[in-house]
């Protein structure tokens, strides 16, 4: 049952910060015990789409996907088909090239495996869009570390890794994973896609993305960017998240293609839900996504150092990035290292806090300068947080 005054509140600031400028189109929705307590959305569809927001409008989430992607993981490790402390290339015996023979699952999956650097032109990353193509840039690739030994966010390369390794453990495409798995029963069907399928273009929501908005500043697409985050042009940043990657998210070829890193389409509703399960020992609505004992070991912080690609400590577990305090500040995920979930560019954000069985959905059309789904993504998890009494 929806909390009607909870779900008031949270309307109302998505409309406050419309009405700031702030966001553009988004849907909230949350559950606490396994119970929908948030379901919620305002604006509209894009920047030249004035159509509103619906419950079943499909926003791209960027990274968001990777604990979708994580999450269909973990689902076969329960299962025993994948073991965590194994050499990736158990499974999937092309990875162990380059020195990358002893690469585990767990290090793969938290972003240790040194092979964060995308192609630096537009004609080399194009190809990848071709799911072949990314699974073998990954076995063919050279660490940038000894493996175990650093850590640096795989912004892209992470959806072939995660795909790989499940693809080639268990036979099946993480598509199909994901559509059998965990959108078909939990009755998800047409909410969740890695990679879209033909006749859901008009459910689209259109980014407003955060070059376009530094463009019309008068800024150039890198100049730009290094100017958000203060970072030089050769920075691991880059080399992770190439300024002249030549992919254009609102493009269809893109949102066709199987990116499990980058380009998920989910509604809220359909993300909170998959989270609620993991939020409320595995289950929800009836629904066993994962045994109870999975969850603190999917969701066991694997590393804590500072990143050389985000430039913050921040931890990781088995793909997902946990809650608690950087820098004496909570983020969107909450105070509480037990939770976990992930941020995607712009805002975007899905998370699970087991310890109060409370799951947080947020997707967004207009891109905020974040990494961490700070600013207005942060003020509605906040404000559910607060008024839940749950940010102690």
């Amino acid at each position: 049952m929806v909390n009607e005054a909870l779900n008031e509140k949270v309307h109302a600031l998505l409309l406050e910060q419309i009405a700031r400028g702030t966001q553009l189109g988004t849907q909230v929705c949350a559950y606490l015990g396994g119970e929908k307590i948030v379901d919620t959305w305002a604006g509209q569809m894009g920047p030249r789409d004035p159509r509103p927001v619906g419950p079943d409008t499909l926003f791209s989430s960027f990274s968001t996907t990777k604990g979708v992607a994580a999450t269909a993981l973990h689902i076969l490790a329960d299962r025993g088909v994948i073991e965590y402390e194994q050499p990736v290339a158990r499974y999937w015996e092309a990875f162990g090239q380059q020195g990358k023979e002893r690469v585990t699952v767990a290090q793969a999956m938290s972003h240790q495996a040194g092979l964060h650097a995308m192609p630096m032109t537009p004609e080399g990353a194009a190809p990848l869009l071709e799911w072949e193509n990314g699974l073998r840039y990954i076995e063919e690739g050279v660490p940038a570390w000894a493996p175990g030994t650093a850590t640096g966010y795989h912004a892209i390369t992470y959806g072939w890794i995660a795909g790989g390794i499940i693809q080639h453990a268990d036979g099946r495409h993480i598509q199909q994973v994901l559509a059998e798995e965990i959108a078909a029963p939990l009755g998800l069907e047409g909410e969740m896609y890695i990679g879209i399928p033909e006749g859901v273009e008009d459910r689209l929501a259109t980014l407003l993305t955060a070059e376009e908005q530094a463009a019309a500043a008068g800024q150039g697409q890198q100049q730009g960017r290094a100017a958000m985050f203060q970072v030089p042009p050769d920075h691991d940043f880059f080399k992770a998240m190439p300024p002249r990657l030549g992919w254009n998210f609102n493009d269809m070829r893109v949102r066709r293609a199987c990116l499990p890193a980058a380009n998920g389409h989910f509604t809220a509703r359909a993300l909170a839900k998959m989270y609620a399960a993991l939020a409320n020992g595995g289950v929800v609505d009836g629904v066993r996504l994962v045994s109870k004992e999975r969850i603190p070991l999917m969701s066991a912080i694997q590393v804590e150092e500072p990143d050389r690609v985000i430039m913050m400590p921040l931890p990781k577990s088995i793909g997902f990035f946990n809650g608690g305090k950087v820098a004496g500040q909570h983020g969107a995920t909450g105070p509480r290292k037990t939770a976990f979930g992930h941020p995607g560019a712009g805002g975007s954000i899905a998370f699970a806090d087991p310890e109060v069985g409370l799951a947080v959905a947020v997707t967004i059309n207009k891109m905020q300068s974040t990494l961490q789904a700070e600013g207005p993504t942060f003020e509605i998890c906040e404000l559910i947080r607060q008024e839940l009494g749950l940010n102690g």
